[in-house]
């Protein structure tokens, strides 16, 4: 699906809402693709039309979490990420992403999705901390939220049950002290 509407833009990607007709079997087939997300805790289970349907209308609701498509140049939609756990008080957020289409996504599209949503986090809705978890073995995770300035703060040990084994799993963060000096 093509969308003119740009919120966040970067070189390669640009972020938008993520809207009702976003909700749709391609999105399903990503979700749904164990594959692709062996490691995502949110894929352990199959999801449907109406779960994912469910999904979005809660978080639109929701004070606590902003979600957004990512698109392509030309447009297309390939892919989501959000900020979700928002706590107003410590002014801390938990963040995701996902790229569904990779044949229309560019190289670097996961690395710079984060980079415009630290942007976000840090300079419009002035929250200090960003943190994320990544299982030990999504070497492709770990790389891209380096790239982007993310540090390995610690780990939860054994945290993810992948095939039948317990996986730790990285904590990354940044703050905005951190974001501030590698991007100034």
């Amino acid at each position: 699906m093509k969308s003119k509407i740009k919120y966040l833009e970067g070189s390669k990607i640009f972020l938008r809402p993520l809207e009702s007709k976003d909700i749709n079997t391609n999105y399903l087939s990503w979700i749904n693709n164990t594959n692709e997300n062996f490691y995502v805790e949110s894929a352990k289970f199959p999801t449907s039309s109406y779960g994912l349907n469910n999904y979005y209308e809660t978080s639109l609701k929701s004070k606590n979490s902003i979600l957004f498509a990512i698109c392509n140049k030309k447009g297309i939609h390939i892919g989501n990420c959000s900020i979700s756990q928002i706590d107003w008080i410590n002014r801390k957020c938990n963040y995701g992403r996902m790229i569904g289409d990779k044949k229309n996504s560019p190289v670097g599209a996961g690395t710079q999705a984060l980079q415009l949503l630290q942007k976000y986090a840090f300079y419009h809705l002035n929250l200090n901390l960003m943190w994320t978890g990544v299982c030990k073995k999504n070497i492709k995770s770990i790389k891209s939220n380096l790239r982007a300035g993310m540090q390995n703060v610690g780990k939860f040990p054994e945290a993810l049950f992948i095939n039948n084994i317990y996986e730790d799993v990285l904590i990354f963060s940044i703050t905005k002290k951190q974001y501030h000096k590698i991007n100034s």
